[in-house]
């Protein structure tokens, strides 16, 4: 527990504080259960004080779970300096381990985006997966794809495949689940596989070939 109520922080690190708090509890609970009078107590001040900043226990645990997706862009944001296969099986390696370390965390995404009316939290794991989906198809175009709308729709559609069987994957217990690498190896070909389906073009895949072995 982190007891600071003496001291003075400027709002901006206050508000920083609270986040990790929130976030550091997310770790050990369910979204359903991070309360303001948890947090406040983690922290060390009083619940009015997260109310004066965040508005309710819903925005609260909105602003935890935005500080969440920004931390796992962060993580999987390319490498321009890696060819773009290898930016592919890095992003998708690293929200694997992500997601492997922090299962919690991660659900609590997944379920408020997927039940409920959760407008908000919604269009978050919507631009998540729009800005993934870019970073994807600039590394396609700059391995020599031609502008094709269609691929970034299977791109798109294939981060729910992901998705899903990072979550299944994990689900399983230890001793059955395949290995993180075949997994990696599982989800990087079938990215490939969608693709290469997406843009419908036999010659343009076999130019695109040798940069995607890289």
């Amino acid at each position: 527990m982190v007891r600071s109520a003496g001291s003075r922080l400027s709002p901006a690190d206050r508000k920083t504080q609270i986040l990790a708090a929130a976030r550091g509890l997310l770790e050990r609970r369910s979204i359903e259960d991070l309360s303001v009078e948890a947090v406040a107590d983690e922290v060390g001040v009083s619940p009015g004080l997260l109310f004066h900043y965040f508005g309710s226990q819903r925005r609260l645990r909105h602003a935890v779970l935005r500080a969440v997706a920004s931390e796992l862009l962060d993580h999987v944001r390319p490498d321009p300096a890696l060819t773009p296969s290898a930016q592919l099986r890095s992003g998708i390696d690293t929200f694997v381990e992500q997601v492997s370390r922090h299962p919690s965390v991660y659900l609590a995404v997944v379920r408020l985006t997927t039940t409920g009316d959760n407008p908000e939290m919604k269009a978050l794991h919507r631009a998540m997966r729009t800005t993934f989906t870019e970073w994807i198809t600039e590394g396609l175009v700059a391995a020599g794809m031609p502008p094709n709308p269609s691929v970034a729709m299977a791109v798109h559609g294939w981060q729910a495949f992901m998705e899903e069987v990072v979550l299944a994957w994990l689900d399983q217990p230890t001793a059955e689940r395949m290995d993180r690498a075949e997994l990696v190896e599982l989800c990087h070909r079938a990215c490939y596989q969608l693709v290469m389906v997406a843009l419908d073009d036999p010659e343009a895949w076999e130019r695109m070939l040798p940069a995607l072995r890289a």
